[in-house]
């Protein structure tokens, strides 16, 4: 029986770690418990704003903070329990300050916990040189991860910066009309030597905010601002239209200079959306047609605003980006409760 639970202490201890592992270290990985604690936390935070008349933001405003408490909490209690099984067969072995040896599982429990969060008293201590040394390996591995731990909240705090900071810009530059409308604006009032800059620009801010959303999947869609000018998705959508159109007029004599950077901005925006995807969506399948019948809207939009005649270019790239970006938001619609539902997507005007 004592080989039975070192064994179970052992398995439940090294599945924590292994998780810890995956999940902090990992740049490309999460870890399996992390990972059901995210789906089962949104599920639940959804299902309760689903169910408010109307449906509100609150609770999904909770789901980041409660996902992380409950999975720092879940490994804590798992590590420490594990810890826990693995010494209970050899408390025979363990001194009480008073000299008593230690019998029942409380004191296991105990002394795995505050040897674990380095906050041992030492009022329970081994006899054996063995087990005074596992003692001190079970308190450089408590360090270690409560480090860990905070790191990864600090590192977590500053992806979320980034995607506030990307989701506002875009807000604030498409307030009075949706991504087109900008890029249009832009190529015709501000020339294409400040449309290319502005495509370099998005470009730069989609690859922070896909790197930060491969390391820490939080940042993308499950930590959910209160308001909604600081939702990712709406600002996505709009930089769908924008490279779409940045393409599109890319392709012609006038503006030939804004291909190279529109195809930057195209690139980082189907990389993000793919990450985003793995980590949140099921297998997403294009919708040619309606990409196609977009993508004819957006070549008279750029006609009817420029007054360029020659807009029958079938480009692939852009049809890629508008048909991929279509599916993308509406399984992202699909996906989000009510009470965070993205913006309507405008048709170009």
């Amino acid at each position: 029986m004592r080989l039975v639970w070192v064994l179970l202490g052992f398995a439940l201890s090294t599945a924590v770690l292994v998780d810890v592992w995956l999940t902090i270290f990992h740049p490309d990985a999460e870890g399996p418990i992390a990972a059901t604690v995210r789906r089962l936390v949104w599920r639940a935070v959804s299902l309760a704003g689903r169910h408010r008349d109307p449906p509100r933001r609150t609770a999904l405003v909770l789901a980041g903070p409660v996902v992380v408490t409950a999975t720092f909490l879940l490994w804590v209690v798992v590590l420490v329990v594990g810890t826990a099984l693995l010494v209970w067969p050899y408390l025979d072995a363990y001194r009480t300050a008073d000299g008593v040896v230690a019998r029942d599982f409380n004191d296991a429990l105990y002394y795995a916990g505050g040897t674990l969060t380095v906050l041992g008293y030492g009022d329970i201590t081994p006899d054996t040189g063995l087990l005074k040394l596992f003692s001190v390996i079970l308190g450089a591995v408590g360090f270690a991860m409560f480090t860990a731990l905070v790191t990864y909240l600090i590192q977590l705090v500053g992806g979320l910066e980034l995607r506030n900071r990307l989701a506002l810009a875009v807000y604030d530059q498409t307030r009075e009309q949706d991504g087109a409308g900008l890029l249009l604006r832009s190529l015709t009032e501000e020339g294409v030597d400040a449309a290319v800059q502005r495509c370099r620009d998005w470009a730069a801010s989609l690859r922070e905010v896909e790197d930060t959303t491969r390391r820490y999947p939080l940042v993308a869609l499950t930590f959910r601002p209160r308001r909604p000018d600081y939702d990712l998705e709406p600002a996505l959508e709009h930089l769908a239209e924008a490279t779409a159109v940045a393409l599109l007029a890319g392709c012609h004599q006038p503006w030939r200079a804004l291909r190279l950077s529109a195809e930057e901005l195209a690139h980082a925006l189907l990389r993000l959306q793919d990450t985003i995807a793995r980590r949140y969506l099921p297998d997403i399948q294009q919708a040619p047609e309606h990409g196609r019948q977009l993508l004819q809207q957006l070549r008279e939009r750029i006609t009817e605003q420029t007054g360029c005649r020659a807009m029958s270019v079938d480009d692939e790239l852009a049809g890629h980006v508008v048909s991929r970006s279509l599916e993308f938001s509406d399984t992202l619609r699909a996906w989000a409760a009510p009470g965070v539902r993205l913006h309507d997507r405008r048709s170009p005007r």
